[in-house]
């Protein structure tokens, strides 16, 4: 079996992080990001799920602080940029102890961490919270020999870390340390059981209308209530079969609260009468949501504008930085990391669309190749079509005075060529340097 090793770090023994894939998967690795030498991330596709893969080693309690925040904001950054369909895998040595206690962040960390937490636990679980994930460690009722990743003496503390989005947490059926196996002299291995399943998505008919439920709540829930009440006595006095008496009370809860509450049909970017865009209006009216509209449109405009001037002020700092002399490291340093990434992927088995969103599906994948094709090809001309500018440049050229070279000459010259040696235009043998001018002089003439 061939295991694939990415690694991000330097030749000297100072940080450095890696991921390894093992077969089949290593073969449906799209993109690798080095994001520095304590964060990178794979990203793979399996069964036609994305999967981003980050491995992370965080500062220890020795560091400065600005080194520290200088990391979760790097780690915060390779995280947003993980699209929501994508499954979200953050692994590593994150030096810090998030305890035992739940205080402060229930449904983060399960109750079943190891020691007492400290600030750096603390930061973890601050992130842990902003990103809307779990620390899957503490979700499993383990020993402490379980739980504690790193031992150094008689000393045992727990600093290596798995983290899921909080949706995918019921994909993982186990998350321990194995005690029997030590892959360092003082870190012992985590391991996770991840069922690798295809996402389910419901499906929801267009169109469909729903109840504005938020709504239930003074003079319409008084609205609400005589509705049914009246309704309900007038339905149900003739009935005795229990199932058609349900059934007339829940149709008549249903027809009350369409009535007194109204209904929300489509989406935000589908119908737009009574849609449940609560947000986008301060006082319930038309008039207040076309303001609130307005203001928020323009809103947007501005982030963008500020995006783009950030970016341009970034890019004219770079440019003037690798102008500079003390910038020509920085462009070997460029070059080396993009001849870097072009030797990451072996096997190109999927591809991207115009979005940057990476394509899984057969049927998806032929259809952008399709597009491709059409759109390089459309400016070719027809067949047979010759511009005028091509026909008068071949009759210039018909016009110098030389004579044509057939293919009769072009083996004999191939003939002639000795190792890394060609006869140069004098019948003679010429350097190895001068080997390639003299072969493009016979073959252009």
């Amino acid at each position: 079996m061939i295991f694939n090793l990415w690694f991000s770090g330097s030749r000297v023994a100072r940080n450095g992080v890696g991921i390894i894939i093992g077969p089949p998967y290593n073969e449906n690795v799209v993109d690798v990001s080095r994001r520095s030498d304590r964060i990178m991330s794979v990203r793979l596709v399996i069964q036609e799920v994305t999967y981003t893969v980050i491995s992370a080693y965080a500062p220890h309690a020795g560091l400065g602080a600005g080194e520290k925040r200088h990391f979760w904001e790097s780690l915060d950054e390779v995280v947003r940029m993980c699209p929501p369909d994508h499954r979200l895998l953050i692994g590593g040595d994150l030096n810090g102890h998030i305890g035992s206690d739940v205080e402060g962040y229930p449904g983060t960390h399960g109750g079943f961490g190891y020691g007492v937490r400290n600030e750096e636990g603390s930061s973890i679980l601050d992130f842990a919270v902003a990103q809307d994930l779990v620390v899957v460690n503490s979700f499993f009722n383990k020993t402490n020999a379980q739980l504690a990743t790193f031992h150094s003496g008689d000393h045992s503390t727990q600093i290596d870390y798995l983290l899921l989005r909080k949706g995918e947490l019921r994909t993982c059926g186990d998350c321990k340390v194995l005690t029997n196996l030590i892959c360092s002299s003082q870190h012992r291995l985590l391991i996770m059981d991840l069922v690798l399943q295809r996402r389910v998505t419901k499906s929801v008919r267009p169109g469909q209308p729903k109840i504005i439920w938020k709504k239930l709540n003074g003079e319409k829930a008084e609205t609400f209530k005589t509705l049914v009440v009246e309704n309900a006595e007038v339905e149900m006095v003739s009935h005795d079969d229990a199932d058609h008496m349900w059934n007339c009370l829940a149709s008549t809860i249903r027809e009350a609260a369409k009535e007194a509450l109204s209904v929300a049909v489509g989406t935000s970017g589908g119908h737009r009468s009574n849609r449940e865009s609560w947000w986008l209006s301060d006082d319930g009216t038309p008039t207040g949501r076309t303001r609130v509209e307005q203001r928020y449109k323009e809103a947007k405009r501005e982030a963008k504008k500020a995006v783009a001037r950030a970016k341009e002020k970034a890019y004219e700092d770079l440019y003037g930085k690798l102008d500079s002399k003390e910038g020509a490291n920085d462009i070997y340093r460029i070059a080396k990391a993009r001849e870097r990434r072009r030797r990451d992927l072996v096997n190109i088995k999927f591809i991207k669309n115009e979005a940057g969103q990476t394509l899984v599906k057969e049927d998806e994948i032929r259809k952008r190749w399709e597009g491709y094709f059409s759109s390089l090809f459309a400016g070719g001309r027809p067949e047979g079509h010759e511009d005028p500018q091509d026909s008068d440049l071949e009759q210039s050229q018909n016009n110098i005075d030389c004579g044509r070279i057939n293919q009769e000459e072009v083996r004999t010259a191939l003939r002639k060529m000795g190792r890394n040696k060609a006869m140069g235009p004098d019948r003679t043998r010429s350097p190895s340097r001068r080997g390639d001018a003299s072969v493009m002089t016979v073959l252009g003439g």
